[in-house]
């Protein structure tokens, strides 16, 4: 048993990790960044090249390392809190275990892919006492956390109307939702869950209240084999005649970064936006700059997914072989491209989320209508904040801080959280709060499908 003195305040507390990869090693980075703060003293990763590598980073003895979070979790409780990185179908029983074994635990989201396993990770946290932590981690970044201050603040008076659209871009659509690991509701969770739980966790958040009844409408347009190039074959790597014209062509994306260069040209910062700018006119030059090496040849979000051999030969193979090299028009995917799910609440406030796979930038773009005020937001690419005051037409902008580029702070944010609840102190959520963001998925999914009004 960990003992209590470790949850002292200002002391360092520790963890396992429970899955090593992308998003478990972001969790785990927060001990590089604090490590006077928190110690990464296990982890459990199937895949030997992810745990080897990520034993050696956080050096991590021997004894130390596991090969499933069965044996891990089978073991006397080696840590104040277990970090859940897990593939989604695999969130339940670790969690449950975790928590059984006297862990607090942060799980990654979503949560579970049922209503039932939902409640049941729920209930053991409940049932033992012990916190559970979704990684809900846009509610921890600067920018919404000022959205939810005005707000509470009443700044914007009684509120009435809330407009939400989270705008994936089209070359992360392809590499997660048509590719890649959530391309199939089936063998993972819809895409109203896998990517939107966030904003509902976020809208929930903002509205103050339980909803009350959801309608959604959608589908798969755009990514279907009719809207296949001619001549097109499965593979990108297969001699493809629309190479130069399509945007998801694979090597483009993947060996060179193109997407994510041009998406850095879009960023708020003049300073980003001119060194992308080079990067594409001018590749070799920049591959020779110390600079922006690591940028020309890109190593980065999404290469990195695809395979453990970053080297030219190794993307190739992967594309070659593996899910990211296929043509997007002819993969085993059926994700909504498009979604909008119009939500009520108790209080009365109606709200509505747009989800889309087809924007040119990484952004959340938000408008929240009250009785005195209209605030209207981006988040990405730098981020603007802006409340119009109804009587005077006054705009005050608000200082906020994003990232150029997805959601690291909202990760440095909930590993801060974390540690603040393994010292002992109250985190900003409960289980029950990520239940109900869940809940509005499972609602809205089956809106869609059965073409009905859900009523809570």
């Amino acid at each position: 048993m960990v003992s209590g003195g470790s949850r002292a305040s200002g002391h360092t507390v520790s963890v396992i990790v429970v899955g090593a990869g992308n998003r478990g090693e972001q969790y785990a980075a927060y001990s590089k960044l604090r490590p006077s703060a928190l110690k990464i003293v296990a982890v459990a990763e199937p895949v030997p090249e992810r745990r080897l590598r990520f034993a050696r980073q956080y050096a991590i003895p021997d004894n130390m390392v596991f090969s499933s979070w069965e044996d891990a979790l089978s073991r006397p409780q080696m840590a104040d809190g277990c970090v859940i990185a897990t593939q989604d179908t695999l969130h339940v029983e670790p969690a449950v275990a975790a928590m059984e074994r006297g862990y607090h635990v942060l799980l990654e989201k979503p949560m579970a892919l049922t209503e039932k396993k939902c409640r049941t990770i729920a209930g053991a946290s409940k049932k033992t006492g012990m916190t559970l932590n979704i990684c809900h981690v846009l509610r921890y970044t600067d920018f919404f956390s000022r959205v939810k201050e005005i707000i509470d603040r009443g700044a914007l008076g009684n509120i009435y109307s809330i407009y939400h659209a989270e705008n994936v871009p089209y070359y992360h659509m392809a590499h997660s939702y048509v590719r890649g690991n959530w391309r199939n509701s089936r063998e993972s969770s819809p895409m109203i869950l896998a990517k939107c739980c966030h904003d509902l966790d976020l809208i929930y958040w903002f509205a103050g209240s339980s909803p009350s009844s959801i309608a959604s409408f959608g589908g798969l347009h755009h990514f279907t084999p009719a809207n296949a190039p001619e001549g097109a074959p499965e593979r990108c790597t297969d001699g493809c005649p629309a190479a130069d014209e399509c945007p998801y062509e694979a090597v483009r994306t993947y060996l060179h970064g193109i997407p994510l260069k041009i998406g850095m040209t879009k960023t708020d910062s003049r300073i980003t936006s001119l060194g992308a700018g080079f990067l594409l006119k001018f590749p070799r030059v920049a591959s020779m700059v110390p600079g922006l090496r690591p940028f020309a040849n890109w190593r980065g979000w999404p290469v990195s997914t695809i395979t453990e051999d970053l080297s030219v030969e190794g993307i190739m193979n992967a594309l070659r072989s593996g899910p990211y090299g296929r043509c997007v028009y002819r993969c085993d995917n059926d994700q909504v491209d498009h979604q909008a799910t119009a939500i009520e609440f108790e209080n009365g406030i109606t709200a509505m989320l747009n989800m889309h796979g087809h924007a040119e930038e990484e952004c959340r773009t938000l408008r929240i209508d009250g009785s005195l005020a209209t605030l209207r937001g981006k988040y990405g690419g730098g981020g603007r904040l802006e409340v119009h005051i109804h009587r005077t037409g006054k705009k005050i902008i608000v200082p906020v801080k994003t990232d150029l580029m997805g959601h690291t702070e909202g990760d440095v944010g909930i590993m801060e959280n974390f540690v603040k609840v393994l010292r002992g102190g109250k985190g900003l959520t409960t289980a029950n709060d990520s239940l109900q963001s869940h809940l509005m998925a499972f609602a809205a999914h089956r809106s869609r499908v059965r073409g009905e009004v859900v009523r809570f």
